[in-house]
């Protein structure tokens, strides 16, 4: 391969980088930046967190909420059954049974629950 040969690679291949590079960045644009959680947890108070659905909003849905071990597929389950369970009072066993965590909010967490800083899963 002779230098004009060479030089016509590297322009190209340069030009393909900065191609790439101009395409990936006009992607992150248009999908907006991901939310992130503030740096270390808030409490409950704080956020707003309460043991019962808000308008059909629950933790369980929430990209936040990291289920207890062992149970990410009973939560898979539930999410697809209970889209209208909004009128439970939290009372019930069942959102204590299942606690997870957030990794925004400090404590146990309800799948059933709702806060303020509540971002469905897409």
């Amino acid at each position: 391969m002779d230098r004009r040969q060479a030089l016509k690679k590297m322009i190209v291949t340069a030009a393909a980088i900065v191609f790439y590079r101009l395409l990936a960045v006009e992607g992150k644009a248009q999908a907006g930046p991901a939310p992130s959680p503030p740096p270390r947890k808030v409490d409950k108070k704080t956020a707003h967190y309460q043991d019962r659905p808000l308008d059909g909003k629950m933790c369980m849905n929430c990209r936040y909420f990291v289920p207890p071990e062992g149970m990410s597929s009973m939560m898979d389950n539930m999410r697809q059954g209970m889209g209208g369970m909004n009128g439970m009072n939290g009372s019930g066993s069942m959102g204590r049974m299942m606690a997870g965590e957030c990794t925004v909010v400090a404590g146990p967490i309800s799948p059933m629950g709702y806060c303020r800083f509540y971002q469905e899963i897409r």
